[in-house]
């Protein structure tokens, strides 16, 4: 318990009784669903299809990292006695913290509307209230919020930095990562939680990397009809990959097709 310095009692102590239910949408801000949701459609909907091909591959690669380092740590969540909300898995470092640093910040030097600076500072915003939700919920001691925060900064860094906005490393590296969290997996303490989002990373990295390297920047303009459809059409197919008792090799398949789907979709939905 010392992992969370009684940061989660003192917030339940000073807040008023209706604030963890209200956090507890908050922190959907952070989501994976939401993250891929708001990263599929300004994919679709921008002129420059490669630059946001590359926060689509940097946020996939920020998921696999966060599955990687849950694997290896294998430190738990708070006890449930605290949760307000069901939480599985691991709980360090928090997921919600990487996955909305990185996406977030990523998004804030991708668009090219309003000023730089004012973009950033809504990334801010937008993270802390994330982290600050996580804690508040009960579902993640402080550390594992500030380390998140502090993997996705230095993830962001090396990335942009690094991969120069070039989606197709930036998808190879979130496959490498991807198979990194399934190696991690097969080793004790194994759960099926674990292995099972680890396995649906890497079919989803390899399926946006198979197709990026296929089709490029995708030609076709998405209506915002065929957005709706094409939201609601992969997101139920990736309900399928992950909620239901597939085999492992189908939850592969399954999240392949679906980051692919996300990639060419343009394509699909201009013919």
């Amino acid at each position: 318990m010392t992992r969370g310095w009684g940061l989660i009692e003192a917030f339940r102590e000073v807040l008023p009784g209706w604030a963890p239910e209200l956090f507890a949408y908050v922190t959907q801000l952070g989501d994976v669903w939401f993250l891929f949701v708001v990263g599929a459609l300004c994919y679709w909907f921008n002129d420059d299809r490669e630059r946001f091909a590359f926060v689509l591959a940097v946020t996939l690669g920020a998921l696999a990292l966060t599955l990687a380092l849950k694997e290896f740590f294998a430190l738990p969540r708070p006890n449930e006695a605290l949760r307000i909300v069901d939480a599985s898995g691991y709980g360090f470092p928090s997921g919600h913290a990487i996955g909305s640093t990185v996406f977030w910040g990523i998004l804030a030097l991708a668009v090219d509307r309003w000023n730089r600076g004012i973009r950033i500072a809504g990334a801010a915003g937008i993270v802390t209230l994330v982290i600050m939700s996580r804690i508040i919920i009960g579902v993640h001691f402080a550390i594992d919020v500030i380390v998140g925060v502090a993997v996705g900064l230095a993830y962001l860094a090396f990335v942009v930095k690094g991969l120069r906005w070039r989606p197709t490393p930036a998808f190879a590296l979130a496959v490498v990562i991807a198979l990194t969290a399934v190696l991690l997996a097969l080793q004790p303490p194994t759960t099926e939680h674990g292995m099972l989002d680890a396995v649906a990373a890497f079919g989803g990295t390899v399926g946006a990397l198979l197709l990026w390297r296929e089709v490029g920047p995708p030609d076709g303009s998405v209506t915002p009809i065929a957005g709706a459809a094409g939201i609601v059409a992969l997101g139920a197919l990736s309900y399928v990959g992950l909620e239901l008792s597939l085999p492992l090799v189908a939850v592969f398949a399954v999240n392949a097709v679906v980051q692919a789907g996300v990639v060419a979709y343009p394509r699909i939905a201009g013919q």
